[in-house]
């Protein structure tokens, strides 16, 4: 691996896991008595280093805890997939990535739903590709959920 490569997913790494902060150098996070450095394609327990990890939820309602919220995980690569239960990760990972993790620009389908209104509400928390994500949308009904956000909130 290029050293300069290294150093700066080293860095990233570091970053994202709170080990050190934006304007400390770098040895110093090293030295700290507590600091870990992993290798890389390894994280620390909980985090998911430059892959994303997401808790994804949706209730039926217009909050994240109307009637039965489902919840499930998601991990993606390059450093994920050990906890995921979600259905289909492979598809709901591709879509997260198509919109560089910004979940707002989801429009999967564009097709045509009812007017009805029954709302479901969608959630999503947690990290893609080392930064933090913090989701929430409510949709008119469960059709215009699948429809905008496809298998992402799709189980």
């Amino acid at each position: 691996m290029n050293p300069t490569r290294a150093l700066a997913l080293l860095a990233t790494t570091l970053l994202t896991t709170g080990l050190a902060s934006a304007t400390a150098p770098i040895g110093n996070a090293a030295t700290t008595p507590h600091a870990t450095v992993r290798a890389p394609g390894t994280s620390a327990p909980g985090t998911s280093a430059l892959g994303t990890s997401l808790r994804l939820t949706v209730a039926h309602g217009e909050t994240p805890s109307s009637g039965t919220p489902r919840t499930v995980t998601l991990e993606c690569p390059p450093y994920g997939g050990t906890v995921t239960t979600h259905p289909d990760p492979v598809t709901a990972c591709r879509l997260v990535d198509s919109v560089n993790g910004d979940l707002d620009r989801l429009d999967v389908d564009p097709g045509v739903c009812t007017d009805q209104y029954d709302p479901y509400t969608a959630t999503a928390s947690g990290t893609y590709r080392g930064h933090l994500l913090s989701f929430r949308h409510t949709y008119g009904n469960h059709c215009v959920l699948l429809r905008t956000a496809g298998a992402v909130f799709d189980f």
